[in-house]
């Protein structure tokens, strides 16, 4: 549902009008352009920012870096038997959090600018660079009982899914727990993107990039559990393909 939802947006913005050029004598050229954005996509979100140079008028080099919070697609969001409302909901089977970070080059290329202040700039672009994955493990709060008395209390444990089923977890622990236990997992990624940048003021930047990424890494990221003699259980991912949008502000400054 996702993936279709972020592919009818690609398709109606590529459908915004083009513009002529603008004639080289009344354009107003920059040196550096900077922005950040908010990522929105089909396996999670995230925050960016982006530096990029004038090679000419319409061509740039773009650097920049990302930071992503990656969901797998079987992740189910579970409440406690007796529904607590002091309980935090967690999601049965997750095993770790991931998160992503990529530093970036690529290359821009303006399609069209805007030929008054209510129009659209379009442009493409494509992106390479290294990515970090790092794991980070779930904490639960499990259910025990008191042997003499009878009485239930509660500890935090990291995730086991061989020890921690539905009935006795009680709920997520802090989020916080678990950072000093983070695993890096080298990787590099690859992106393209068009852009519609609709500010209407000149120095200023406002749009959306839309567009693919891939994220390869040399293992599977554990972020289920699996287990090798059951089909039924999610399988983890080497390979992270994801539709996205971003959402973006930022400016055009340092004018030849």
């Amino acid at each position: 549902m996702k993936h279709t939802f972020l592919l009818y947006i690609l398709i109606a913005l590529s459908g915004v009008a083009i513009a002529q050029p603008i004639p080289e004598s009344e354009r107003l050229l920059y040196k550096k352009t900077r922005q950040i954005g908010i990522n929105l996509n089909t396996s999670g979100f995230g925050v960016g920012a982006k530096f990029s140079r004038y090679i000419d008028a319409t061509h740039l080099w773009t650097f920049g870096a990302d930071l992503l919070f990656v969901k797998h697609e079987k992740e189910t969001k579970t409440f406690n038997p007796v529904n607590d409302p002091n309980a935090s909901p967690y999601y049965y089977g997750k095993l770790n959090n991931f998160y992503l970070l990529r530093a970036q080059i690529g290359r821009t290329k303006i399609i069209t600018e805007k030929l008054r202040r209510s129009g659209v700039q379009t442009s493409y672009s494509w992106t390479v660079g290294p990515s970090l994955g790092f794991t980070k493990p779930i904490y639960l709060e499990i259910i025990y009982i008191n042997e003499p008395n009878n009485q239930p209390y509660i500890e935090i444990e990291k995730f086991n899914p061989d020890l921690h089923y539905i009935d006795n977890i009680y709920g997520r622990a802090s989020s916080l727990r678990g950072f000093d236990e983070l695993k890096v997992y080298p990787g590099a990624f690859a992106k393209a993107s068009f852009t519609f940048e609709y500010s209407n003021e000149r120095e200023r930047l406002k749009g959306i990039e839309a567009g693919v990424s891939a994220d390869l890494f040399h293992r599977r990221i554990p972020i289920m559990a699996t287990y090798d003699d059951d089909s039924n259980n999610p399988k983890n991912h080497q390979l992270f393909l994801m539709l996205y949008l971003n959402f973006f502000i930022g400016t055009k400054y340092d004018q030849k």
